[in-house]
């Protein structure tokens, strides 16, 4: 490859990220529409072009190369580069362009005090050419995607601070202790329900960080996700937190029951995270700016009881 970089390069360089992203050739060829023959030849062309291996690719699965790497994290802030210039050209046009790429992790849409759907409506009504994508995942992989600059920020609870990043506080969620009607403990009197009856029964945790439960319960099955834990739940085998908003949907329907919540409820305190390095881009900041009008953190802020610095300081 020469040192002036061509419109087929940068192409290149997207489908070779794409593939990273992917996890290897399988899942990127529904992402970008291709064949495996047309990747594969891609991929080979900006190998060639590069003049050196990228990655291991076969039966002995996708592996990137050191070189593969190393070329993986500068295509990243190349275009991390071009978004930054078509913000700029925007801004002067008076228009936010370019694309905005928001982590969530799952099932908060039910949840009252969150406002984020609101904060999409008015980012929407702004003059602007964006491209928005959601994506959902667990809390530990919104942190390292906003590190490595594949999301511009991401909104969930996070049970630690990593230096790299910023994590201001956008509200609050409540988690409860459930079991389903097919579970022993449905039916047992709430003079029963003990801190120490409860510890005697299976636990489903979360394969991530939990918060600060009241109890230390040993998990004896996971989930990465709100649905797995609510099916673990209704399987009527285990016992889970869930959160109160979402488990409603069942407790309305008679197939769930909070086990002792005025002692074993406790509150997730939701934040946004941003990359402490990076100057926000204009896409980025305008939803930033509006997450903290619709969470009312421009007049009033957010709940004193919040620890970390409240949104409104963006």
């Amino acid at each position: 490859m020469s040192s002036r970089l061509s419109d087929i390069d940068l192409k290149l360089l997207q489908v070779f990220i794409a593939v990273v992203e992917s996890g290897g050739f399988g899942q990127a060829q529904a992402v970008l529409n291709l064949s495996p023959s047309r990747l594969s030849t891609m991929i080979a062309e900006l190998e060639s072009r590069l003049e050196m291996r990228l990655c291991q690719r076969g039966r002995v699965g996708f592996r990137l190369t050191e070189r593969g790497q190393e070329v993986y994290q500068a295509a990243l802030r190349l275009v991390a580069g071009l978004e930054a210039f078509r913000a700029e050209i925007g801004a002067m046009r008076g228009k936010l362009v370019g694309n905005l790429a928001i982590g969530l992790v799952d099932s908060i849409i039910s949840n009252p005090a969150a406002k984020i759907a609101a904060a999409i409506n008015a980012f929407c009504q702004r003059q602007h050419e964006v491209h928005v994508t959601l994506h959902i995942d667990a809390p530990q992989e919104l942190e390292r995607k906003v590190q490595d600059g594949r999301l511009d920020l991401g909104i969930g609870a996070f049970h630690h601070v990593l230096p790299s990043l910023r994590y201001r506080a956008l509200f609050l969620e409540e988690q409860t202790l459930y079991c389903s009607k097919a579970h022993p403990l449905f039916d047992c009197d709430e003079a029963m329900l003990t801190p120490e009856e409860l510890l005697r029964h299976d636990y489903g945790g979360r394969g991530y960080m939990e918060g600060k439960r009241p109890l230390k319960f040993k998990a004896k099955a996971s989930s990465y996700s709100m649905e797995g834990l609510a099916m673990l739940v209704l399987s009527g085998a285990f016992i889970a937190y869930l959160p109160s908003h979402y488990a409603e949907q069942w407790v309305a329907k008679g197939e769930m029951r909070a086990l002792l919540p005025n002692r074993m409820s406790y509150q997730s305190l939701f934040e946004v995270v941003t990359r402490r390095s990076a100057t926000q881009q204009a896409p980025a900041q305008a939803f930033l700016d509006d997450l903290a009008r619709t969470h009312g953190q421009v007049s009033g802020g957010l709940a004193s009881n919040m620890a970390r610095p409240i949104i409104a300081s963006i």
